[in-house]
């Protein structure tokens, strides 16, 4: 593997992590506003919508933190 190869493999994971972080905090962030501001739908289905957001982005974050290890 080259140097230039191995920059462009570095780059690509790096924009892979910004990725995934970004999104599983705009998850998380989906989950909190579907929990405390949405009010027009039922209590149990928001309950379950914004938590499974919660956990879905708090998993995310837990892979990035294990696949990206520095």
């Amino acid at each position: 593997m080259t140097a230039e190869e191995n920059s462009a493999a570095l780059a690509r994971r790096a924009r892979q992590k910004n990725t995934v972080v970004a999104l599983s905090l705009l998850l998380i962030v989906a989950g909190l506003l579907i929990l405390f501001v949405l009010r027009r739908v039922p209590l149990p289905l928001r309950i379950l919508v914004g938590l499974t957001d919660l956990v879905g982005g708090s998993v995310l974050l837990v892979l990035v933190r294990q696949k990206f290890k520095p």
